[in-house]
């Protein structure tokens, strides 16, 4: 399976997050610290602006600063939150003589839990430790060779801490809300994540009729669990999967956004050049 990863959009969101993390960082500094960033030249360009009258530049960009820190702690806490419900949620519905079959039987060590409960779920969650949870319904409905290739779907997720990835992503689409690029690289990343999985899975069994007859049954009884700190089994990009199952050797190709990326650029460069002419 060739994977046609658009590394250039990835690398390039990377360093326009950067750009106004240090950005703001900056200015944040200088506004507690009085640190005088600026050189001759830069100093001259903000004393024209402000002597054409252009002084509620400083508060926009304080506006946008508290914003984007705001959502941040925000996301943060709705996320931490939903965790813990989660987990405890999880603990109660716990089936712990399941659990040991499965774990027997995958060699997982104790990385894995199985919930009681009726709707077919299969997902990786946690951030330092991912551990993989299948529901009771699932299991039952799965072959053995099935389950297996679900397992080891999510065990490549478990193995690259992907749940953090995931939320670590979602938390700067979101609180970089005004970066239309990273709205994208969110979702064709996740996109790209699946894929790998599931060739990892057909790489580990050997055989791809298992996954994807498994991933038409979750589709069949479709049960969605969507949470930035989770990674789940049915959750994503199932139409390019299902295209990748069926004809591994075929590129998936992604569409570059090159509007998206040059308004992308354009607000960066703009913002940029406004924290420098804000800053005395």
């Amino acid at each position: 399976m060739k994977i046609k990863r658009p590394e250039l959009v990835f690398t390039l969101s990377f360093f326009l997050v950067v750009a106004l993390i240090v950005q703001m960082a900056m200015y944040s500094l200088h506004l507690f610290s009085n640190w005088n960033l600026m050189f001759t030249v830069l100093e001259a360009c903000h004393n024209l602006f402000r002597a054409i009258g252009i002084s509620s530049m400083n508060v926009m960009l304080e506006m946008l600063i508290l914003s984007t820190v705001g959502l941040v702690l925000i996301t943060l806490v709705k996320q931490i939150v939903r965790y813990v419900t989660f987990s405890k949620r999880l603990a109660v519905l716990s089936d712990e003589s399941m659990t040991n079959h499965i774990i027997e039987q995958s060699e997982l060590r104790h990385s894995l839990n199985v919930i009681i409960s009726d709707a077919p779920i299969a997902l990786t969650y946690g951030f330092i430790k991912p551990k993989i949870v299948l529901s009771t319904a699932l299991v039952n409905m799965l072959t053995e060779e099935e389950l297996r290739a679900v397992i080891c779907h999510e065990q490549f997720h478990q193995q690259h801490r992907d749940p953090l990835k995931k939320f670590f992503i979602t938390l700067l689409f979101t609180a970089l809300w005004y970066v239309p690029i990273l709205k994208w690289v969110s979702k064709h990343y996740q996109t790209l994540r699946e894929i790998e999985a599931d060739r990892f899975a057909m790489q580990q069994t050997n055989n791809m009729v298992d996954l994807s007859s498994a991933l038409l049954k979750l589709l069949k009884n479709e049960h969605r669990l969507r949470h930035a700190f989770a990674v789940s089994f049915a959750d994503t990009s199932v139409n390019d999967r299902i295209q990748h199952i069926l004809s591994p050797e075929k590129e998936v190709h992604a569409t570059l956004p090159v509007g998206t990326i040059v308004y992308s650029i354009y607000i960066v460069l703009g913002l940029t050049v406004m924290f420098t002419m804000a800053t005395p």
